[in-house]
């Protein structure tokens, strides 16, 4: 008993010693003195979650003891009991060390990305770990600090006196731990047990990041995970109260009012152009920011930038590759619908669809392994004509060779000018969507091109010091620059050879672990430009007012509309190159933490809004205000997309209730 009682007051002590240390370190000064008053909360709240974790791992060894103390192998059990608490312990330091380094990279706790390593390319995933964390620091440390436990637990002991105890008080050593242990996994004395929702202590949602300690984190995420393939019947009474609420009109459960048709396009019915969607990994609108003539971080597509069009109050809707590639190609915010029993399933909302039932061959080429998220199998299902991946490529390309996640970006958009020229060939459009992933750690310049030295200033390097340091910073912005620059010759090759083509092109996400500690800096985090050339003679229909605000729900609409006349599609976002932005759809970018709108952006979490601060797009006050009579009923009809995308996917999946 008296192991039990110290190994739980142990992790106990770990748990919250790491909340501790978070706040001081992930949190800013600002927020910090400006929320003072939620540190208490914060501290209780995530005491009784630390608690409650720490209950639910020695329930196991407890019961186990007072099974042998009735039913014999006392002996065996008390040599076998301090072995298994150091290894449960050894545990609980090893989950922490990786929760204080997945928050450092991603802002958050373990959430559902962490399972990356089952469903994505393990290899690729390991390897990227190897690089970019000290996982030999952090395993050692986890086995110096269970290796102290070890040899600590047998000194500590509890005043006993020496004297003997009656029945009663046997029984009372017996039930009290056990009863203690049930309450701790209940976490409360209420009418309902602790739960994910108790985790809410502040207006701030950094601060709200720190309640659930590692254990508890990485539970949530399990379940999240498991109900991620989980897709249920949904009634038609939510679908009409929540679609009702996203186009600000009442509404029908029915997924067919969401089909529209492109408006009338004189060009394309003469001739329809060619469409390319490049999404490239981590184009991050925040690192951007960083760029000067010496520094030149776009390279060659610089020029296009400065001739075409580009919309910077722009951010993604996922945050992470599978994320946001799942909402381009089906609209789901399931990350591993590709993989789930739903794969085989007819989505509306294909984003090939308008394009092959107008007569185009649709192509879809990553440098990356096909194999990932079995999306060559999925894209397959969804009509693509031809899907390309990095074994392609290598046997096309015998100079192309691999990189932990793939071939060089350049392999990619080379195979893609040769489509092009096909098309130019043969008269048959062609719809490609391509999927960089150079600019992806562990970052590495491809050979032979020569890294640059981009001499960033003190203070620069501070700001992005949770990204990398020294030669390693200046490496990420060489990759940076080189799939931008890549991109920038695709381009030109395009404007010279494939005249008659629609280029678009954005960020699968922001750069992950730059850190944006700040409240007022949470739509930057999310910050990811949208490039888009379109040819002068696709341009009569077409305004450009780059101070529009969009996410990534709104490429597909937009490009629709510049290449296709009266087609029908699924629309769930705004055409930016409209002449009016009157539609529901438009005023807003989304992303489920937040909503950004022309004057500011709207936290989903805190419910607060950062007015722009002018000086630069995403760039917010620092301090909160009143949402403003014009973005009102923006912000509510942005604030129902989340629930609208997951009851629209289960309804997809599931059919209507009466369906069989």
């Amino acid at each position: 008993m008296q192991n039990c009682l110290i190994f739980w007051c142990s992790v106990v002590a770990v748990l919250t010693g790491e909340r501790l240390l978070m706040w001081f370190h992930f949190v800013s000064d600002n927020v910090r003195q400006q929320f003072a008053a939620d540190f208490l909360p914060l501290l209780t709240k995530g005491l009784l979650f630390d608690i409650k974790y720490a209950s639910v791992l020695v329930a196991l060894p407890l019961v186990a003891g007072i099974a042998v103390t009735f039913g014999g192998g006392v002996q065996h059990y008390c040599r076998l009991l301090p072995k298994l608490l150091t290894v449960l312990f050894a545990m609980v330091l090893a989950a922490v060390i990786g929760n204080w380094f997945y928050f450092g990279v991603y802002g958050r706790p373990f959430d559902v990305f962490v399972f990356g390593l089952i469903d994505e390319d393990t290899k690729a995933v390991l390897k990227t770990m190897w690089s970019d964390y000290p996982v030999i620091r952090g395993l050692l440390g986890a086995v110096a600090g269970a290796w102290v436990f070890a040899k600590l637990l047998p000194k500590l002991r509890l005043p006993t006196g020496g004297r003997s105890v009656g029945k009663a008080a046997w029984a009372l050593l017996i039930l009290l731990p056990v009863a203690l242990t049930a309450v701790g996994i209940r976490g409360s004395f209420g009418k309902f047990p602790l739960r994910q929702t108790a985790a809410q202590v502040s207006a701030d949602s950094s601060i709200n990041k720190l309640v659930p300690n590692a254990l508890t984190a990485l539970d949530w995420a399990a379940r999240e995970y498991r109900n991620s393939s989980r897709f249920e019947k949904v009634s038609d009474s939510d679908g009409i109260q929540i679609i009702s609420r996203l186009l600000d009109k009442n509404a029908s459960a029915d997924l067919q009012q969401f089909v529209s048709l492109t408006p009338v396009n004189p060009a394309a019915e003469k001739r329809q152009p060619n469409v390319v969607l490049a999404v490239m990994e981590s184009m991050s609108a925040h690192i951007l920011s960083f760029d000067n003539p010496q520094r030149r971080l776009l390279g060659d597509l610089e020029s296009h930038w400065q001739q075409d069009w580009v919309y910077r109050k722009f951010i993604s809707e996922g945050d992470g590759t599978s994320d946001t590639l799942h909402r381009f190609f089906v609209r789901s915010p399931r990350l591993d619908l590709s993989q789930s029993n739903a794969k085989n399933k007819i989505f509306p909302s294909n984003v090939f669809k308008p394009y092959a039932e107008a007569g185009y061959r649709t192509v879809y080429i990553t440098a990356g392994n096909g194999g990932w998220r079995d999306f060559d199998t999925f894209l397959r299902h969804l009509g693509v004509d031809e899907f390309i991946d990095e074994n392609t490529l290598k046997t096309r390309y015998p100079e192309a060779e691999a990189a932990t996640w793939g071939v060089p970006d350049e392999f990619m958009f080379r195979y893609a000018e040769e489509v092009l020229q096909q098309a130019e060939s043969s008269g048959k459009p062609v719809f490609i969507m391509m999927m960089s992933v150079t600019n992806h750690p562990p970052y590495r310049l491809p050979p032979p091109h020569q890294a640059r030295d981009f001499a960033l200033t003190a203070a620069e390097q501070q700001r992005l010091s949770a990204l990398a340091s020294g030669k390693e910073l200046n490496e990420v912005f060489n990759t940076f620059r080189y799939s931008n620059d890549q991109l920038g010759k695709f381009i030109g090759h395009v404007k010279q050879h494939a005249a008659d083509t629609v280029i678009a092109a954005t960020g699968d996400h922001n750069m992950r672990a730059i850190g944006y500690p700040e409240p007022n800096e949470t739509a930057l985090g999310h910050g990811v430009p949208f490039y888009l050339y379109v040819p002068q003679a696709y341009r009569s229909n077409a305004v450009y007012r780059p101070e529009r605000a969009g996410s990534h729900k709104d490429i597909m609409p937009t490009l629709y509309a510049l290449s296709l006349s009266q087609r029908a599609y699924y629309q769930t976002g705004c055409n930016l190159t409209a002449a009016t932005s009157d539609s529901a759809w438009c005023g807003y970018g989304y992303n489920p933490e937040v909503l950004i709108t022309d004057n500011g952006f709207y936290h989903q979490v805190s419910k607060m809004f950062y007015p722009w601060n002018g000086k630069a797009p995403l760039l917010a006050e620092t301090a909160a205000a009143a949402v403003p009579q014009a973005d009102q009923a923006v912000i509510q009809r942005g604030s129902a997309y989340t629930e609208f995308l997951d009851w629209q996917i289960n309804r997809m999946v599931t059919g209507r209730p009466s369906e069989k």
